[in-house]
């Protein structure tokens, strides 16, 4: 049975994920006749991008998979609260709150029935895997980016999860 070739909306989702995708230099994906390549100039800063909905199909190409270095986490600076501790929202002054780089399923371990990545009470360094999040297939480790405890984790293993939503919160160290 044969394949049938990428469509516009998936194109799309792939071109999204490398904008958001900071350790992704270049893609290049030929199916057929079709063929994308994507490159970054990285001598420029660039404003973060702007991201789209993106809603994985089954039908996603597997060359775009060779291609994937993890994306790191968009690490919102800390804003203290007067609403419940509980809240994402009411970070202390020295908690930093991870989010979601791009829209994806939350896994909190490397595979079904491993241990988690991270629990509450963990001590992290900057380079620490705290989950992973999957989008058509691509598995993406989010690191800590910062050096702490981790204090609260926001989300449930297997939860489908959007751009920037909180996954968890981190106490740097002093």
């Amino acid at each position: 049975m044969p394949l049938n070739p990428p469509d516009i909306k998936e194109l799309r989702a792939i071109v999204d994920w490398v904008n958001l995708a900071e350790d992704v230099r270049e893609v290049s994906l030929k199916y057929g006749d079709m063929e994308l390549f994507i490159s970054r100039d990285r001598q420029q800063p660039a404003a973060p991008p702007t991201p789209a909905p993106v809603i994985p199909t089954a039908a996603a190409p597997a060359p775009a998979q060779a291609a994937a270095d993890p994306a790191p986490p968009a690490v919102a600076a800390p804003v203290p609260s007067a609403s419940e501790p509980s809240s994402p929202d009411a970070l202390a002054p020295d908690e930093v709150l991870i989010k979601a780089p791009m829209v994806g399923t939350f896994y909190a371990s490397p595979k079904p029935g491993a241990p988690n990545f991270v629990s509450v009470g963990d001590g992290v360094a900057a380079d620490s895997v705290l989950c992973i999040v999957e989008v058509m297939k691509l598995m993406s480790n989010i690191e800590a980016q910062v050096e702490g405890t981790v204090m609260r984790i926001l989300v449930e293993n297997e939860q489908a999860v959007e751009y920037g939503q909180p996954l968890m919160v981190i106490k740097r160290r002093a």
